[in-house]
């Protein structure tokens, strides 16, 4: 059971114990264990007892080793070896030979129980380190909350698991990234379903869902889609918070509206992104096709490789021609950045990745920084190419990132 044991043997232990009596040499190790300093008389004492014979060096070496602490001294210094030896000897046949090897295991009992105890307690009761969870890009989480009243967790495990989910109202496929809602070709409602379903993403989650037109929908992290149970015969209509990638089914006979807490984005098939993030700006981008954005009763139509701005403050628009690959670049599994601000990258990890950033100094959120990475890779990945490009120190510690100059 002591690993200790195992490196030394009966004479060996005979020949310490006789020499440990002749010069007290064990109050001196245990002393100088301890931390406390030994008198010059005791330091001659220990050093001639450790030129005297290459085991004593042996046995002390191992003891050093053992790192052994004040604690696990006194834990286990109140242990008396002779009254055990005494205890033992009552239990025993009073034989000359057993008495004589009793006294010689109760000797090697005083260095064993004080230096082979505590390895075995450094061994055995080693302090149970806190469960710590890895850092790990988001996935397919989200909340689906129905007309109903239903609620219902959505994530990759039992998306995989459930080929389909059967709801109130509606019949449901899945896939690993999320859901398909089955058309309804019975009936072209005057108007649309009163009832409203409600997709909500996780902080650090994703998910697609396809409507019931066949427009295909990727929510971002930490944002909200409600929609009717059935879209009428006149329009489709849905409202978002936060951001999401919209591949719109083709219907001449009824536009597809997203509304938002500032405008109205109406287009009839085409791909865009709204990102609604920002206290500052709502921000459209047109990737193809041609959509129209009403704001207070006029419309500006846009082109693709556009993006609409909206300031909040001011009700402002300005449009703009851009690349429109960082704007999507989520949507194709990529971090792109493009001269974006240090502050407004951390904020963009720190959802994806379910941390906290911390910055030492409020100037280092205004360092800009361009980049084109894995949006599922692993997160040092990405904040090691910022810390060198900037000579920066970024510490990632128990899901917090520090950022020093």
């Amino acid at each position: 059971m002591y690993p200790f044991f195992s490196l030394q043997s009966s004479s060996v232990c005979k020949k310490l114990k006789k020499d440990m009596e002749q010069t007290d040499i064990e109050e001196l190790i245990a002393e100088e264990l301890l931390g406390n300093t030994l008198t010059e008389e005791e330091r001659r004492q220990l050093e001639a007892w450790l030129e005297a014979d290459p085991a004593h060096a042996e046995w002390y070496a191992r003891i050093r080793e053992a790192r052994f602490s004040t604690f696990r001294y006194e834990t286990y210094s109140h242990i008396d070896s002779y009254k055990a030896y005494e205890h033992f000897l009552k239990k025993t046949r009073r034989t000359s030979w057993l008495k004589r090897y009793a006294r010689t295991v109760a000797a090697c009992l005083i260095p064993i129980f004080l230096i082979g105890g505590a390895l075995w307690v450094n061994h055995y009761y080693k302090p149970v380190p806190k469960p710590v969870t890895a850092v790990v890009p988001g996935g397919t989480r989200a909340v689906l909350e129905t007309a109903a009243g239903e609620s219902i967790m959505l994530d990759s495990d039992m998306l995989s698991r459930q080929p389909s989910i059967s709801l109130a109202n509606a019949s449901v496929s899945t896939s690993a990234r999320g859901i398909r809602l089955q058309p309804d070709t019975t009936v072209r409602y005057a108007v649309s379903s009163m009832g409203q379903n409600t997709l909500r993403t996780a902080e650090n989650g994703e998910f697609f869902i396809t409507l019931e037109d066949g427009t295909v929908v990727h929510l971002n992290y930490n944002t909200t889609l409600r929609y009717p149970e059935h879209f009428s015969s006149k329009e489709r209509m849905v409202f978002l918070e936060g951001e999401a990638y919209f591949e719109v089914a083709k219907d001449a006979d009824r536009p597809f509206k997203v509304m938002t807490a500032d405008m109205i984005i109406r287009q009839y098939g085409t791909s865009f992104n709204v990102n609604t993030y920002s206290k500052r700006f709502t921000e459209v981008v047109l990737v193809e096709g041609s959509i129209g954005v009403l704001k207070e009763g006029e419309e500006y139509t846009m082109k693709p490789s556009e993006r609409l701005r909206l300031d909040k403050a001011t009700s402002e628009l300005s449009v703009q021609t851009v690349d429109v690959e960082p704007y999507i670049a989520w949507h194709n599994g990529r971090f792109i950045f493009d001269n974006e601000s240090l502050g407004d990258i951390m904020e963009t990890l720190s959802h994806w990745y379910d941390v906290d950033v911390v910055f030492d100094s409020p100037e280092l959120r205004n360092l800009h920084f361009t980049g084109n990475m894995d949006r599922y890779g692993n997160l040092s990945s990405i904040l090691k190419p910022i810390s060198q490009t900037a000579e920066l120190r970024i510490v990632l510690k128990n899901r917090t990132i520090y950022i020093y100059q």
